[in-house]
């Protein structure tokens, strides 16, 4: 190829990831024509297939055709574990293996932080052991009350891991965060990300008048339904009624699985804000996704 990427990974980041699973999912994408080629690794980075494109933009995420075209991809990889399965069937799903990690590097992170006296403050009232407690409750209701099915997921579909190709055809990128995970988690998560502009003057702020109405997540919910397939679960091939059923069952798992979104990213947030070089507030951006978990 005339033009490759090269990727060199930030420091730090191997707290929050873990790369030879990145590696082992690009190559199995490699393999299925989904996303850019792998081409070579090394230490700290990698070299990719390089795709003339556009990085989607904030509000694109809230254009009919696009925010369908996502329903699609999403999909798209969501099926994937019916050609590649999780190694072992138990698999613990991507979000409590995130959480799980991340929890201990945050309260590491924060007790070491060098921050003001009144980030100090709030982060001494947000009690952190009774966190642990709540994250301990929303496990095992979501695990025992809702029945959403572990898919290949993303996880992390903000606007700026989706290319726009010269075609118009959409690529979602960037699978760091990637993993066997609840089907709901990866939808709730795109749905936090559209009330997310990384490019404003207060990019870490979330504005929830952004996030998706009921029509919206209405049609974001059926273009993924129609390209999807579940094995041995024909209810959606059965008549529109049963259809209907399915969309809402997904909406309510979904609004439920926001609230995993909130904790996973809040603590990623708290951990970026010791060892991330990026001029962004990942202590803000953390805490407010904390807050409205409690919420």
């Amino acid at each position: 190829p005339l033009r490759v990427l090269l990727r060199v990974y930030g420091n730090g980041v191997d707290q929050l990831c873990d790369r030879q699973k990145e590696l082992n999912f690009l190559e199995m994408l490699s393999a299925l024509k989904i996303g850019p080629k792998l081409l070579g690794v090394f230490k700290n980075g990698r070299f990719e297939q390089h795709l003339e494109s556009e990085t989607l933009k904030s509000n694109d995420l809230r254009d009919p055709s696009t925010s369908k075209y996502i329903a699609q991809r999403l999909s798209q990889l969501h099926n994937i574990i019916n050609i590649f399965p999780p190694p072992q069937e138990n698999i613990k799903p991507e979000v409590w293996v995130n959480i799980d990690k991340w929890y201990p590097l945050a309260l590491n992170t924060i007790s070491s932080l060098k921050c003001t006296e009144e980030q100090r403050n709030s982060l001494e009232e947000f009690d952190f052991k009774m966190l642990k407690d709540e994250i301990e409750e929303l496990k095992y209701k979501l695990s025992h009350n809702i029945d959403s099915p572990i898919v290949f997921a993303h996880n992390d579909t903000q606007y700026g891991n989706i290319l726009r190709l010269t075609d118009g055809s959409l690529v979602v990128v960037d699978f760091e965060y990637a993993g066997y995970n609840y089907q709901a988690f990866d939808i709730a998560n795109h749905f936090c990300e559209w009330t997310y502009d990384y490019h404003s003057s207060v990019p870490h702020k979330m504005k929830l008048d952004l996030y998706p109405n009921e029509d919206q997540q209405i049609d974001f919910l059926r273009a993924y339904i129609d390209a999807y397939s579940i094995p041995g679960d024909h209810t959606i091939n059965n008549p529109s009624e049963t259809h209907d059923n399915y969309l809402q069952k997904l909406k309510l798992e979904v609004y439920a699985f926001t609230l995993a979104s909130h904790v996973m990213w809040g603590l990623w947030g708290l951990v970026q804000s010791g060892q991330s070089q990026i001029n962004f507030d990942y202590l803000s951006y953390g805490m407010e996704r904390l807050h409205r978990f409690r919420e």
